[in-house]
């Protein structure tokens, strides 16, 4: 009878292992649960309907009249929720050619489309007729055109912003 008071209230090598796994156990399973409630920052960023595209000779970025204008369209995409790209024409250094790279953002999903530096502005002024349907801002002066319009590259952010506004608001 000593015997099996003792194991009552002494639970044996056995049962220490087996109490020490359950409180292990539940501890795990309580850190996992307040963990969870924490509010986290989502994972991918959310992005809106529009997508903001922006025309560049060969140099591409290395242009400073692009980097200024892709400067603002990535500050308006972090504020927005807008998509930005770029595309650089590559190869022969003519709007013929610089067409086909203009033709491929156009036939994309681009919203807008800026144009930044010598070549790109004389691509749209070319071609944008083709495309009524995109929006075309030429970084400086331009063609007139119903699709064509015209800003200073400082003012891309703010321009880019009030894109998207008008995109929200006629949903």
């Amino acid at each position: 009878m000593t015997r099996s008071r003792t194991s009552m209230f002494l639970l044996g090598s056995r049962g220490w292992y087996v109490a020490a796994g359950v409180l292990v156990a539940l501890g795990f399973v309580a850190a996992v649960l307040l963990l969870g409630t924490r509010d986290r920052e989502p994972r991918a960023r959310e992005y809106l309907d529009v997508t903001a595209c922006l025309l560049t000779a060969d140099r591409g970025l290395a242009d400073p009249e692009a980097a200024a204008v892709w400067a603002g369209m990535q500050e308006a995409s972090e504020a927005t929720g807008t998509r930005v790209r770029y595309l650089a024409v590559a190869g022969d250094q003519t709007v013929e050619n610089a067409a086909t790279f203009l033709a491929s953002l156009a036939q994309a999903d681009c919203t807008r489309i800026y144009a930044a530096g010598d070549l790109p502005r004389e691509t749209v002024d070319a071609t944008a007729a083709q495309f009524p349907d995109v929006g075309f801002v030429v970084i400086g002066v331009a063609q007139e055109a119903p699709n064509v319009s015209t800003i200073d590259a400082s003012a891309v952010h703010t321009h880019l912003t009030e894109i998207v506004e008008q995109a929200a608001s006629s949903r």
